[in-house]
């Protein structure tokens, strides 16, 4: 679903996928790497939100857009307290993820 989103535009490199399997798939060295993660709430073994914890107290610098099929308030309050700074419905991430993802690349490059 994501790197369907994003892999048509050439602003964006998709460097590793977790595949549902954040256990094993889920490389918390390789994910501190990077300048982006998006992470889907909803995965088996270990949930995007404990996953979003781990990752924030490994790698602060990180910045998280957690996606859901999660349509109440709670879960976006929960995954913004894990550390996200966006949060992208699954039924609106082909209209929205692009738009959030460039606000965050121009709040980065501005940072440096």
């Amino acid at each position: 679903m994501v790197a369907g989103v994003l892999s048509d535009d050439s602003r964006f490199e998709i460097v590793g996928l977790a595949a549902q399997r954040p256990r094993r798939g889920w490389s918390l060295p390789n994910a501190c790497a990077r300048d982006v993660v998006v992470m889907d709430i909803e995965m088996p073994l270990c949930d995007g939100v404990e996953a979003t914890r781990l990752l924030q107290e490994a790698a602060p610098e990180v910045q998280v857009v957690a996606i859901s099929g999660h349509n109440y308030e709670g879960a976006r309050l929960e995954i913004r307290e894990a550390g996200a700074v966006d949060y992208v419905r699954k039924s609106r991430i082909d209209d929205d993820l692009v738009a959030v993802l460039e606000a965050l690349v121009v709040a980065l490059q501005n940072r440096y």
